[in-house]
């Protein structure tokens, strides 16, 4: 629909249209096309607010309306707006010039798909009358003979029915919403390419004609580049060829591996159906959250989705919130990784235009950490826009996140972070339980049969099968009705092997005390390894036998956070 009238209509069209011209001088940065000229002069001028000359040497005489007055661009709408006229004007004096429409508004959708069948034809005007236009349907012939109409043109003529093929070969309307979600756009593909502030870059960018006597004249990438140099100290950021993004990725997978690898059940892959949901979803180019109850197994899903990307040589960045708490920024957050920006950003600038994936293991670990949890979630956000931003100019990035059910259902930040419409669409795939049948798989028959209802249900929950299998590794098949139940036989194996280790009870309670309040207070789930370097041998014998682990920044936590909540 058409902007309010008066003044504020003037403003807000011109705040279009600068942000076109940005996106256009952004893409010549990147070396997408030769050069842009703005409000240009002489025959060109009529109905053309930019010339884009791409990298084979085409223009692209780009008119940009934000609006109109109906809900889409139709034949009649580009007639009463003039529209028909300049592309009629400028089409027929150059035949390798395109005419590109750029709005917020789309186009009516018969005429984009003759537009499209025209493009995609064989040549032929003739052909394309009958098979493309005719054959297909009533709307299609209406749309076609409005279009000649309104040109002058008679399709039963076969130099007219010619030229309005030609015409609508040549013919394109660019949906460029005006919102929120393009500008962040602008912001991500400012902050892949250039250094610097991304909101300060745009602001330059939209100015940059009017503010050095640009208009009118083509602007080529030297001298663009040339000005944020030297004028503003902006610099060209080419994470493509960036020596320290694969080293510090690498570092992250093995960290993931590490973090995950001692809770496998009996240290190894269990194939989940689950992980062929995810794998089918990133090949189709979406984003997905893996959610279950705790113990569950997601983070075993996502080691075995990592070791698939990792034999089929797709760059991946997995990281684990529990442990990285982001802060800050999207490119803070990368940066405290080791990474010189976003982890996004780091992770497209590695694939050069191959798949990549971004892993967000234990997103629910935001919340337990109240103090941290609206700026990480801001993060996460972020992240997401950034991956959504960059497949919108044809990057293939997914992000895949994880969860616990209860947090995707019931936290209001982990919901609007999903929340769908027709763009963003987030595949769900849940990790249940496991089968009767997997577990017989896992244990045996032998093992299976003695098992009631109520223990196969508790051992169904990969984590609990876990400790269950380590405990009677040892000591036989302990006997157990609750999940607690089975969590206090593990404790009691667990003090047993300190014992033996010369560390007594008492001694282990006066170490786990500092930490688990340390957790509780600070609303954490990892402490600085400071609060225990007093006693060094009681810390490495409780990393030895699986409690707890070293991770970033010099933190200890506990191997699983259920771990943590028994105690």
């Amino acid at each position: 629909m058409a902007f309010e009238p008066g003044g504020m209509s003037e403003k807000l069209g011109n705040r279009y249209e600068s942000r076109w011209v940005a996106k256009q001088l952004l893409r010549l940065l990147n070396e997408e096309i030769r050069s842009v000229t703005v409000e240009p002069i002489g025959p060109d001028e009529q109905g053309v607010d930019l010339i884009v000359v791409d990298k084979t040497g085409i223009r692209l005489l780009q008119q940009c309306k934000a609006r109109c007055d109906h809900n889409s661009w139709s034949v009649a709408a580009l007639r009463n707006k003039g529209i028909l006229g300049h592309l009629k004007a400028h089409l027929s004096k150059r035949l390798h010039d395109e005419f590109v429409l750029v709005s917020a508004i789309p186009p009516e959708r018969t005429f984009a798909d003759i537009c499209e069948s025209a493009r995609n034809s064989n040549d032929n005007p003739k052909d394309f009358w009958r098979y493309q236009v005719e054959d297909i349907g009533e709307e299609r012939r209406k749309t076609f003979s409005a279009f000649c109409e309104k040109l002058e043109l008679d399709p039963q003529k076969d130099d007219d029915l010619a030229t309005a093929f030609d015409y609508l070969k040549r013919t394109h309307i660019e949906l460029f919403p005006d919102d929120h979600n393009t500008f962040s756009d602008l912001l991500t593909k400012a902050g892949f390419i250039l250094t610097g502030e991304p909101k300060s870059a745009i602001s330059i960018l939209t100015t940059y004609a009017n503010n050095n006597d640009m208009y009118r004249k083509p602007i080529r990438v030297d001298q663009l580049w040339r000005h944020l140099k030297e004028k503003h100290g902006i610099h060209p950021k080419r994470l493509e060829h960036d020596s320290r993004i694969s080293p510090a990725i690498e570092d992250l997978q093995n960290q993931f591996f590490e973090s995950i690898n001692p809770g496998l059940i009996n240290r190894k892959i269990i194939s989940r159906g689950e992980t062929t949901r995810i794998i089918d979803a990133i090949d189709n180019g979406q984003d997905v959250v893996v959610h279950g109850a705790a113990g569950n197994g997601k983070s075993g899903v996502l080691y075995e989705l990592a070791e698939h990307l990792r034999q089929k040589n797709v760059p991946f960045l997995p990281i684990r919130l529990d442990r990285r708490v982001p802060g800050n920024t999207a490119k803070q957050f990368g940066q405290d990784l080791g990474l010189p920006d976003s982890p996004a950003h780091c992770l497209v600038g590695l694939a050069e235009g191959r798949k990549s994936v971004l892993i967000l293991d234990q997103l629910d670990a935001i919340r337990w950490t109240a103090s941290h949890s609206s700026t990480a979630m801001c993060v996460c956000k972020e992240l997401l826009r950034q991956t959504r931003s960059f497949r919108k100019d044809k990057k293939q990035i997914v992000i895949v996140f994880a969860c616990r059910t209860f947090d995707l259902e019931n936290d209001p930040d982990i919901k609007n972070l999903f929340a769908e419409n027709s763009e963003n669409v987030v595949v769900k795939v849940p990790v249940a339980a496991f089968s009767d049948e997997q577990l017989k798989d896992v244990i045996g028959p032998d093992a299976f049969v003695p098992l009631n209802g109520h223990q196969k249900r508790v051992l169904s929950c990969p984590h609990n099968l876990a400790i269950w299998l380590e405990i009677k590794k040892e000591e036989g098949a302990p006997s157990f009705r609750t999940a607690t139940e089975l969590m206090r036989q593990f404790w009691k194996n667990r003090r047993q092997h300190l014992n033996k280790a010369g560390i007594s009870n008492t001694q282990s309670n006066a170490f786990l005390e500092p930490l688990i309040n340390y957790m509780e207070c600070q609303g954490k789930i990892s402490a600085p390894a400071t609060i225990v370097e007093k006693t060094p041998d009681v810390l490495d014998a409780f990393i030895s036998f699986g409690i707890l682990q070293r991770s970033a920044k010099h933190n200890i936590n506990f191997c699983h956070q259920r771990y943590l909540d028994h105690l």
